[in-house]
């Protein structure tokens, strides 16, 4: 079997088995809460998942051209849904991120993702000039800024993630580089100041000494490490965590799902999990560095640095390694419309089919 093969059946098989592992988890925590509506929500949108995952490896194996068509139909809706959001979506957090259809509740920044994902890999895989960075700026800024006057920073920040893996795999002079992430150091003071909220202030405040926010900024902090330290080396038991049982972690379901691990499995859960998904991610990294298409490697890498960074970013918030921010642990979170939205861009990454680098690269300026 060809390895490309092999790591399209790791890949997809461990994906399955983190469906499983969030199901069981969420399972945990729908008891601990006494709420049976959270494991049984968590159980259709991991369905929707599987099918969305299908969707995705059906569509790119057939046609590449769709792929983009259906890219460029998202971002033309993600836009605006974004804003319709702001304005009138529902207010959760100190922020209005979701919008209500026919009773169907989802969060628009999610379907931004898989366009950006997708227009990015496509002009930088095609275009292989350096202006090809100036369209992944504009593919990833407009819904970042969006995103952000929602305000969900957390959210916004993937997009800005993207962009800047586009700039790497697009062989962008590092000097300029450079020069744009000191150009944010220095704006930083100016964004402290003029762009952040009361509560981003006290997020960041309440990271730095969590004790003098402890029943307020700081609280989540605080008590996840408390709920993570008790479960010790083999955990209390699926659905017994003391700590969670008592109710003092704030949306355990949502973005705190993995301390609910901890708490019941302990570090020898932990370990195992963050394991399988060290894996997980590698398979993905792995077939981008062997793959002879180019937009293979290229939304191969996306993919994964998406996928990561959401992972990294939500383990540090919990452990308070950084300032609380809304991102959930994809598919351990319960976050219905993000372990979607992922799973149709893994199915995608695992269905392209596509011709070699050389054949695929056009230059522009023999046109």
């Amino acid at each position: 079997m060809a390895p490309d093969r092999i790591l399209k059946f790791v890949i997809a098989l461990i994906f399955i088995l983190l469906i499983f592992i969030g199901s069981v988890n969420m399972y945990g925590i729908s008891v601990k809460l006494e709420n049976k509506e959270i494991f049984q929500r968590f159980l259709v949108s991991s369905g929707i998942s599987i099918v969305a995952f299908l969707f995705g490896f059906i569509l790119s194996s057939r046609s590449k051209n769709m792929l983009v068509y259906l890219g460029s139909i998202l971002f033309i809706m993600s836009v605006p849904l974004i804003l319709h959001a702001k304005f009138k979506g529902l207010e959760a957090f100190g922020a209005k991120r979701w919008i209500s259809v026919a009773g169907i509740t989802f969060q628009p920044t999610e379907i931004a993702k898989i366009s950006c994902v997708i227009l990015t890999s496509y002009i930088i895989s095609l275009i292989r000039k350096k202006i090809a960075v100036l369209y992944s700026a504009f593919i990833n800024i407009v819904p970042a800024i969006f995103t952000a006057l929602q305000p969900d920073v957390g959210s916004a920040s993937v997009f800005l993630v993207i962009f800047l893996v586009s700039v790497l795999i697009s062989r962008f002079p590092l000097r300029l580089f450079v020069m744009v992430l000191i150009f944010l150091l220095i704006s930083s003071p100016f964004v402290w100041k003029y762009g952040l909220k009361d509560y981003h202030k006290k997020r960041i405040s309440a990271f730095l000494n969590p004790e003098s926010e402890l029943f307020s900024s700081g609280y989540q902090t605080v008590q996840s490490k408390i709920a993570i330290g008790s479960g010790g080396l083999m955990g209390m038991g699926l659905g017994k965590g003391e700590h969670s049982k008592g109710k003092w972690l704030p949306n355990l379901h949502s973005d705190l799902a993995f301390v609910s691990i901890a708490e019941d499995f302990g570090f020898v859960g932990v370990l195992t999990t963050l394991l399988i998904i060290l894996i997980f991610i590698s398979a993905i990294f792995i077939r981008a560095l062997i793959s002879d298409s180019y937009f293979v490697e290229v939304f191969s890498t996306i993919l994964g640095a998406t996928i990561s960074y959401h992972i990294l970013l939500n383990l540090f918030v919990i452990s308070g390694l950084f300032p609380v921010v809304g991102i959930p642990f994809t598919f351990i979170s319960f976050a219905g419309t993000h372990n979607i939205s992922m799973s149709f861009l893994l199915g995608t990454c695992l269905g392209i089919r596509e011709k070699k680098k050389e054949e695929f690269e056009i230059i522009l300026s023999s046109r």
